[in-house]
């Protein structure tokens, strides 16, 4: 399975970008992984046509491949604990119906409700609102988390 962060706007601080990287770098060798860093737009509706074209979808929001699931960034979204993400990544990677998986982060102005609404899943990292380079290096700390839970490597500590 390919999995891809797909991400509103360049960070802000090369910090966010060094870290995000150190994550990126330790999953390349464990997953498929690929990620997309889309121009930030003064419209929050110009960002989410931007994702739908990124994503495949129609203008209407119209799902191209069903194959491909999409993880909405949101916090209005479903919390998980580490363990469960873990669980719920590989469930979706012994799923052979699931061919490609894209976490998606909003820009300043977050996502669009047809965004959150055609996503998959609307997975929230904390009940508190971060700004987005933040929740976007927490991603890829979590998606690195849960590679090491599903393989039972040490770093997850319980």
């Amino acid at each position: 399975m390919k999995m891809q962060v797909l991400k509103i706007g360049r960070p802000a601080h090369s910090a966010y970008t060094e870290l995000s990287e150190m994550y990126f770098k330790r999953l390349r060798t464990v997953w498929k992984i690929d990620e997309h860093i889309l121009k930030a737009h003064a419209s929050q509706e110009r960002a989410g046509q931007d994702i739908f074209s990124k994503l495949g979808w129609s203008s209407s929001g119209q799902r191209l491949d069903p194959q491909h699931l999409v993880i909405a960034l949101d916090e209005r979204g479903k919390e998980l604990t580490s363990p469960q993400l873990a669980t719920w990544i590989q469930e979706k990677i012994d799923n052979s119906f699931v061919k490609q998986m894209t976490f998606v982060i909003g820009g300043p102005y977050g996502l669009t409700e047809e965004v959150r609404h055609q996503a998959d899943l609307c997975l929230s990292l904390s009940k508190g609102v971060f700004p987005s380079d933040l929740a976007w290096v927490m991603l890829w700390e979590q998606l690195y988390r849960a590679s090491t839970i599903i393989r039972r490597t040490p770093y997850h500590h319980v």
